[in-house]
């Protein structure tokens, strides 16, 4: 962990916040101020930690999904057609016949492209290939059958199980090369301005947003928990080396303590290979010769919803002697577990994609944030000697090259104007806060839980919820 002696700490403290820790003029007001308030009450001493989902948090936009783009359209896949056939069969053991053919067809089109273009490998194929390639009809097939198989997969197992599948497309790469196929995907794509793409196949189309981007904030915010003391920690449910080389183009490394990511298992040579690594898959430590070091300590979960609960008290509270994280930043569904579950936790940031319904963990979050805000009156200090965790809302606009923007609202991708919730019904579900006067522990506890419209102990008159069990908030050390 990067950290000044205690004592060196403590002399510098009174003179690092003589000013508030964070001036940029693109954070949400209430945001920026109980950022500020929170690093002033908490800073200094040992033990200190932050923990950031990565995905549409520290970026905006999926630095992940965006890879998998730019490895379609480069072919940077590390395997022979045999191999292939072998990843993109694996877990799929007693799988449907209707399923199975789907991926039987993958396979012969990426032996047939492999024959034509390839071979393959990380480095992807060479510019006058590339050209020729991206216009043949056999190509636009594979890419939107590959993207589709990305979503059609959920019919038949867990979110988690499927995002997993596409882990599988490192296999035959090193960790180092997965990291700088990453590195040139993201240089590429945090350049550009948000678009919509398509690509068209045989039988469908399938569509996309373009870009992505880690903003000034994001920066700012690391550098100013790091210069007061807190040790800054990023648990994705992406693959950790293309959450590593994110970290690295956008200039995060030298504020950043360390990653825990998915972790595919890796061979003899340290190649990836198709499943999933719970037995010696591990945290990485940011080094500060800019490198990656790897922890010795065993995740032993898949760092999704709960699975990031487990990942932090299996990796991180052990290292801080028992303690929890004392702020955590997130976006979606997969991040509502860590962001509420913790006792030592006193802030939560949640980044507003203002596409979150009543049906999932943000966008619940979105509404507690502006309930405590508005129907609480709720500071960092109110919220603290009320034993509750602070949740503010920070809006974005997705447009251009994508910014934070000063208000709790977002402006999403193709629009002008700004949304605060998805739809009328998380304002219902507001409303129904407001006028029931309920606590926190009241609504995260009672409205987490997925509950159908006809249920007789449903309030609402529409379905709601997102998990079958919760442990609690603040259920745990």
């Amino acid at each position: 962990m990067k950290r000044l002696p205690a004592v060196l700490l403590a002399a510098l403290l009174p003179f690092s916040c003589a000013r508030p820790a964070l001036q940029h003029a693109d954070w949400a007001p209430d945001v920026r101020r109980a950022l500020n308030d929170f690093i002033a009450a908490e800073r200094g001493g040992g033990d200190r930690y932050v923990v950031f989902d990565f995905d549409n948090t520290c970026s905006i936009f999926d630095v992940s999904e965006q890879l998998m783009i730019y490895q379609l359209e480069t072919m940077g896949f590390g395997l022979d057609p045999e191999g292939f056939s072998r990843m993109a069969m694996a877990g799929m053991e007693g799988r449907p016949e209707a399923l199975l053919s789907q991926i039987r067809g993958l396979i012969a089109s990426y032996a047939d492209l492999y024959a034509r273009f390839g071979p393959f490998s990380y480095a992807g194929v060479p510019p006058e290939t590339a050209e020729r390639m991206l216009s043949d009809p056999a190509w636009k097939d594979f890419a939107v059958r590959m993207m589709g198989m990305y979503e059609g997969l959920q019919a038949y197992m867990s979110s988690a199980e499927s995002y997993t599948w596409t882990l599988g497309w490192f296999s035959g790469m090193t960790g180092e090369e997965v990291y700088d196929l990453s590195r040139r995907s993201h240089a590429r794509y945090g350049s550009v301005e948000t678009a919509s793409r398509s690509w068209t196949g045989a039988d469908t189309t399938f569509s996309w947003i373009d870009g992505i981007q880690v903003t000034d904030n994001i920066r700012e915010l690391w550098k100013a928990l790091d210069d007061n003391g807190f040790d800054v920690w990023v648990c994705s449910a992406s693959e950790v080396a293309p959450v590593m080389a994110a970290i690295d183009v956008f200039g995060l490394h030298e504020t950043c303590t360390g990653v825990i990511g998915m972790t595919m298992a890796r061979d003899s040579l340290g190649r990836y290979l198709p499943y999933y690594d719970y037995t010696d898959g591990c945290a990485f430590f940011a080094a500060p010769d800019g490198g990656w070091v790897r922890d010795t300590v065993p995740t032993r979960a898949r760092p999704y919803a709960e699975g990031k609960v487990e990942a932090i008290r299996n990796c991180l509270v052990p290292l801080y002697h028992g303690k929890g994280p004392l702020a955590g930043f997130m976006d979606a569904t997969g991040d509502f577990n860590f962001c509420t579950e913790f006792a030592s936790m006193r802030l939560a940031v949640c980044f507003n994609r203002a596409s979150r319904k009543v049906t999932e963990g943000a966008g619940l979050i979105a509404e507690v944030a502006v309930y405590e805000k508005e129907a609480l009156g709720y500071t960092y200090r109110k919220a603290c000697r009320r034993g509750d965790i602070l949740y503010v809302l920070q809006g974005r606009d997705e447009n251009g090259l994508r910014t934070l923007r000063p208000s709790p609202a977002t402006v999403r991708f193709g629009t002008d104007t700004e949304r605060l919730f998805c739809n009328d019904e998380n304002v219902a579900e507001y409303e129904y806060f407001r006028q029931n006067k309920l606590t926190v522990k009241e609504i995260l506890e009672k409205f987490s839980l997925r509950t159908a419209a006809g249920d007789p102990a449903n309030p609402l008159g529409f379905a709601y919820g997102f998990l079958d069990t919760y442990a609690g908030y603040r259920s745990r050390e």
